[in-house]
C-alpha cells in the first residue's frame, strides 16, 4: 500500500514506522500540505495532530489536504470529536475514516481526578492560607471513599474515569445508549434516565459529544436535580452545557462547584462571568494533551493498518 504521513510524524517515529510499514511505500506530506513532485496518490493517510491543526487554521493547507485524500481508501484521524466542519470534510473525502476516540482517556481521567481532589482536599484554600502564612486546619471531606461519581457517556474516557474511581473506593454509575458489562461499574442508566443518575451523584463527569440529542442537555433542570454539594466536571463538549444556567447554579449555590475544560464558545469570552466565579475552575481545553498522545495515535494507526491487511474492520470506524 501507499501510506502517507506527515514529515514531522515520520521524523518523530522513523524507526517504528520504517519497521512496522516494511513492504509499503511511505509518502511524506510537507509543511505546505503537498506531496513531493511526481508522487502517486496514496491509498491510506494518517491525519496526525499537526495536520488537523493546520487544516483548522490554514485554508490553503486544508484545501491541499482535502484534495490529497479525496476518494482514497482510508484516513486515520488522531482526534476524538468529529462534529466540526473540517472534520466532516475530511471524513466525507475518504471511503473509510477512523477517529481517535479513547486515545486521550488517560490524561483526561487524570484531569478529572486532579479537579476532584483539588475540591475535596481544599487545595485552593490551602494555597491562600500559605500565601498569608496562616496555620489553620480545615475540616474538609478529605477523601473520595464511598462517594458516588456519575459519568454521562460511558465511552473510552468514561471507562478510564471509572477505573480510577474504583481505585479510590468510589461508587460508579453512568449513562450509555447500549448495555455494557464492566467490573468498574456499579449501575448503568439509559441516557433518558440521566436525571436519575444525577440525583445520586456527588461528582458528575460529562463525557458527552456534541450532537442534536446532547445539545444543552445540562441545563437548569439538571443542575437543580443534582445535590447542592455536587461537583460538575465537563470534559465532553461545551455545546452540551447551557452556560447561563450553569452560572445561575454556581452563583445561587444549586451545586457546589464546576471544573470546565471545554466551553461554548472556545475560547471562552472574556466577558463570561465564569472567569470570575471562585467555585468555577477553567482550563483551556488542554487536559487531553500529553507527550504520550502522539505515540498512542501512531499505535492506533498501525493497528488499523494491520486490520485492513487482514480484511478486518478498523477500530473507531465512523
Amino acid at each position: 500500500m501507499k501510506i502517507c504521513v506527515s514529515e514531522f510524524i515520520f521524523q518523530s517515529f522513523q524507526d517504528l514506522l520504517t519497521k512496522s510499514l516494511k513492504g509499503h511505500d511511505i509518502l511524506l506530506i510537507d509543511k505546505s500540505g503537498a506531496l513531493p513532485s511526481g508522487s502517486e496518490k496514496p491509498q491510506v493517510v494518517f491525519a496526525s495532530y499537526e495536520v488537523m491543526f493546520k487544516c483548522l487554521h490554514d485554508e490553503v493547507y486544508r484545501n491541499k489536504f482535502l484534495s490529497l485524500i479525496s476518494g482514497i481508501e482510508f484516513v486515520q484521524g488522531s482526534w476524538a470529536g468529529i462534529e466540526s466542519e473540517v472534520a466532516q470534510q475530511i471524513i466525507s473525502s475518504a471511503k473509510k475514516f477512523s477517529h481517535g476516540g479513547g486515545l486521550h482517556a488517560i490524561p483526561l481521567a487524570n484531569y478529572v481526578f486532579s479537579q476532584m481532589l483539588r475540591h475535596v482536599k481544599g487545595i485552593d484554600e490551602h494555597i491562600e492560607l500559605q500565601k498569608n502564612k496562616e496555620w489553620k486546619q480545615l475540616l474538609l471531606t478529605g477523601e473520595l471513599t464511598d462517594l458516588t461519581i456519575g459519568i454521562a457517556g460511558y465511552g473510552g474516557i468514561g471507562k478510564e474515569v471509572a477505573r480510577l474511581a474504583k481505585a479510590f473506593r468510589m461508587q460508579v454509575i453512568a449513562t450509555k445508549r447500549t448495555k455494557v458489562k464492566s467490573k468498574f461499574l456499579d449501575k448503568l442508566f439509559k441516557p433518558s434516565d440521566l436525571n436519575k443518575m444525577l440525583k445520586k451523584s456527588d461528582f458528575v463527569v460529562n463525557c458527552l459529544p456534541a450532537t442534536e440529542e446532547t445539545n444543552k442537555i445540562f441545563s437548569l433542570h439538571q443542575f437543580l436535580t443534582m445535590k447542592k454539594t455536587a461537583m460538575f466536571i465537563n470534559v465532553g463538549r461545551g455545546e452540551t452545557v447551557n452556560e447561563e444556567d450553569l452560572i445561575h447554579a454556581l452563583t445561587k449555590g444549586e451545586i457546589s462547584c464546576a471544573a470546565l475544560d471545554t466551553t461554548d464558545p472556545e475560547p471562552l469570552s472574556a466577558n463570561s462571568p465564569l472567569w470570575e466565579l471562585k467555585n468555577c475552575f477553567i482550563t483551556p481545553h488542554d487536559s487531553a494533551w500529553g507527550p504520550k498522545a502522539p505515540q498512542r495515535a501512531v499505535d492506533l494507526f498501525l493497528k488499523n493498518i494491520k486490520r485492513i491487511q487482514a480484511g478486518r474492520e478498523v477500530i473507531n470506524l465512523v
